[in-house]
C-alpha cells in the first residue's frame, strides 16, 4: 500500500472521506510530504506518535499525526484544572495534534473538520491498541497571523488561550520565536475536564497513571515536616562512633524514609533519590555542609546502608508511626530488610550484607522490620 496523491478524476466526496494509521512503508512518503508542502515541515515527534492519511476513494486528501502534549502550557493547565502534580502523573492523556495538511490544490468547505471529527473518533480506539490507554483530551496550536482555527471549531473544538511565544527545544527547554499561538482543546469523552482533574482516575485508567517524580516527594512535605522528621529520628540510638562522623542518625534514617515514600525500592535507590535533594531540603535534614564548597552534600549509598543495618527496627517502626499519625500523613506501610549471604562472615572483608526497602501498597502505617540479621552487624564498620 502507498500514499496515492494522484487525482481519480472525481469530485471529492466528504461522505466517502475515511482516516487510517500509515503503514511503516508509507512512512518515508508521509514524511516527504510534510516536509515539502506543510509550511513548518516535517518534525522528529519524541515518545507516542501516529500519523494518519485521509483518504477518499484510493486518493490522498490529507495528512494529520498525533503525538505527545505539550510539557507546559498555563492557559492549558488553567482551562484543565489540575494541579502541578497532577498535570506531571496525567498529561500523557493529552494528545496533540502536531501537523495537519491538506493536500487538494482547490479549497474544499469542510474537508479539514470532516477529518478532525474523524479523528476524534478514531484515535482514541488506535491510541489504546498501539500504546495500551485511551487518551481523554487532544491539543493544537494555530497560528492566528495566518490561521483562525475556523474547521477546528466547526469540529468541536475549543479555544482557550495563547501561548506565550516559545516553542520547544529539547525535551525539557523552550526557545522565544515571537509567534504565540492560539490553544484549541477537544475532549474525548464526556466529562474529559473532570477526570483529569479529579483527585482519582476512573479504576481503569488508575494503571496508566504516572508516578509523581520523585524529587516531589520532598517537595510536597516542606522544610518544616522533613525537619520535624529529623528531629523524631535523631533520637534514635546511633550505635556509630562518633569519631570522623558525618551524617546524624535522623538525617540517613530520614532521607531513607522519604525516599520510600516517593518509591524507591532497595537501598541504591534511595542513595540516587538523596542525590537529587535541594540545599533547602538538606538543610532541613541538617546534611553534612562541605566546607570547601560551602554547599550540603547528601549521604551517600554505603552510609545509608551502614547506618539501616545498624538501627533498632522496633524503636525506627515506632517513631515513624508516631510521625505519621501527627503529621496526619496517609502513607503506605514500609518494611526495612536485610540479609548475609551464607558462607561470608569468615572473609577477610566480612559478610556481605543485603539492605533492602520496600513499600507495600494498602497499608496504612509506616512498618519496619526488626530481621535484620544481628551477624551482619558484627562485619560492618563502625563508621559513617
Amino acid at each position: 500500500m502507498a500514499i496515492n496523491t494522484q487525482s481519480t478524476g472525481r469530485s471529492l466526496q466528504l461522505t466517502r472521506v475515511s482516516l487510517r494509521v500509515i503503514e511503516p512503508d508509507e512512512e518515508s512518503t508521509w514524511n516527504d510530504l510534510m516536509q515539502d508542502v506543510h509550511p513548518l515541515g516535517n518534525a522528529q515527534f519524541a515518545g507516542h506518535k501516529l500519523k494518519y492519511v485521509a483518504e477518499d476513494r484510493g486518493r490522498a486528501v490529507a495528512l494529520i499525526c498525533f503525538s505527545g502534549s505539550a510539557y507546559h502550557l498555563a492557559d492549558r493547565d488553567r482551562w484543565l484544572g489540575w494541579s502541578l502534580e497532577q498535570a506531571m502523573q496525567r498529561r500523557h492523556f493529552v494528545v496533540q495534534n502536531s501537523r495537519f495538511l491538506i493536500l487538494l490544490d482547490e479549497k474544499r468547505h469542510n474537508l479539514g473538520s470532516r477529518v478532525l471529527s474523524l479523528c476524534a473518533k478514531q484515535v482514541p480506539m488506535d491510541w489504546a491498541e498501539r500504546f495500551g490507554f485511551a487518551p481523554l483530551m487532544m491539543e493544537t496550536f494555530v497560528d492566528p497571523v495566518h490561521f483562525r482555527g475556523t474547521c477546528y471549531k466547526a469540529a468541536g473544538w475549543t479555544k482557550v488561550g495563547r501561548t506565550r511565544g516559545f516553542h520547544r527545544d529539547g525535551r525539557e527547554f523552550y526557545t522565544e520565536d515571537s509567534y504565540p499561538k492560539d490553544i484549541w482543546m477537544k475532549a474525548l469523552c464526556r466529562n474529559a475536564r473532570e477526570i483529569l482533574r479529579s483527585e482519582r482516575l476512573p479504576e481503569p485508567l488508575q494503571p496508566f497513571e504516572k508516578d509523581l517524580p520523585r524529587k516531589r516527594v520532598a517537595a510536597r512535605l516542606g522544610f518544616k515536616r522533613l525537619r520535624s522528621l529529623f528531629e523524631m529520628l535523631q533520637s534514635v540510638n546511633d550505635p556509630r562512633r562518633t569519631n570522623g562522623q558525618r551524617y546524624p542518625v535522623g538525617c540517613c534514617l530520614s532521607t531513607v524514609v522519604c525516599a520510600v515514600m516517593a518509591g524507591c525500592k532497595g537501598m541504591r535507590e534511595c542513595a540516587e533519590f538523596a542525590a537529587t535533594l535541594t540545599q533547602p531540603q538538606l538543610e532541613a535534614l541538617r546534611s553534612w555542609k562541605n566546607p570547601k564548597t560551602g554547599r550540603y552534600e547528601a549521604p551517600r549509598y554505603v552510609t545509608l546502608w551502614r547506618v539501616s543495618a545498624l538501627i533498632d527496627g522496633a524503636e525506627l517502626e515506632q517513631l515513624v508511626a508516631g510521625w505519621v499519625r501527627d503529621e496526619k500523613l496517609d502513607l503506605e506501610a514500609i518494611a526495612l530488610d536485610g540479609k548475609v549471604l551464607r558462607a561470608t562472615l569468615q572473609n577477610e572483608d566480612g559478610g556481605a550484607c543485603v539492605v533492602s526497602a520496600v513499600s507495600h501498597p494498602g497499608t496504612p502505617l509506616f512498618s519496619i522490620s526488626n530481621s535484620l540479621i544481628r551477624k551482619a552487624r558484627r562485619s560492618l564498620p563502625f563508621t559513617n
